[in-house]
Parts: C-alpha cells; structure tokens; sequence
C-alpha cells in the first residue's frame, strides 16, 4: 500500500514540474528553435522567431505536439512588447487551406538589436487577450534559419495591418 502512495506521489510531483515548466515559458523549443506561445486554451502553439538584424518576426504555428502545422484563421497576429507592437501578416504555406494560415510575418525597428526580454502575442479570436511570453529562445532560433528570412524579404516593404512597415511603437 505505502509503495502505491509513493508512486503516486512521484507522478504527481514529476507532473507538476512538467505543467510548470510549460506554462512558465519554459518548455521545450519550438521545431525552428522558437519561443512557443500556446494559443487556443493549448490546442496549439506559436512559435516565435526574431530577426534582431532587420527587426523581422516569424510565427509558425504548430498543433500541439508541435509536430504538424496548425493553420488557423488568416487574421494577422500581434506580437508586442510593453506599449510596442506589430502584426504579423499571414503568409500562408503551400498545404495551408483557403483562408487559413500557418505562418505570419512582420517587420519592425522596435525589435532590432534583440534587447527584449518579455513580450506579449494575440491571435486570432482572442480578442483584446494578451498571452504573455519570455523572448529567450526566438534570437537563437532566428540566427538559425536565415533562409526563412530570405525566402521572406520581398515582403519587407509591404503595409503591416496599417501600422507601416516599421510596425507601431506605443508612447
């Protein structure tokens, strides 16, 4: 009896260091090497990637064993730090279906130099909800797939949901 009690209290300890770690920022990386935002009550993730060069940012998002991507409706997402912000426009992958997006992309000065720490990202159908996140990983991950950005840089100049191409800095 008193072995079944200890099992059972491993498992429940060892299960709740996993829900805090990935409800803390800290799981695992995205499959670009991202920072992941869950979306959707977790049904899915963000994964965020940041150019600190140019100031670009990329979000895949994947379903929730980030092994397949999870498109969702088209609508820009936003992604911002304190009063700064910016919406990633959807540029959809090639099996994404019609109106759907697995991919967004921005570009904005406020992001370059990669001194940013804490950040927050609103998705489709979460209205004015903020779902807060650590910026960690998406440097490291955006240093290693500079093709992503290349494949990307014709859409540099394009208008960003209004805010212009250098995204909307907050006062």
């Amino acid at each position: 009896m008193n072995r079944k009690i200890a099992i059972g209290a491993a498992v429940i300890v060892v299960v709740g260091i996993a829900a805090y770690f990935l409800f803390n920022g800290e799981a695992s990386a995205g499959p670009y090497g991202g920072d992941l935002v869950p979306l959707d009550d977790g049904s899915a993730y963000a994964e965020v990637l940041a150019n600190q060069e140019s100031g670009e940012l990329m979000a895949h998002v994947w379903d929730k064993d980030l092994s397949t991507a999870h498109p969702i409706p088209g609508d820009p997402i936003t992604v911002g730090s304190g009063n700064n912000s910016v919406q990633l426009m959807p540029h959809p992958m090639p099996d994404d279906p019609p109106g759907m997006c697995s991919r967004f992309y921005g570009q904005a000065d406020w992001i370059r130099g990669g001194g940013i720490h804490h950040g927050w990202l609103s998705a489709h159908g979460q209205g004015e909800h903020r779902q807060q996140f650590d910026w960690s990983r998406c440097w490291q991950g955006g240093r290693s797939h500079d093709t992503m950005w290349q494949e990307m840089q014709g859409h540099q100049g394009m208008e960003h949901g209004g805010h212009g191409p250098h995204g909307r800095r907050g006062g």
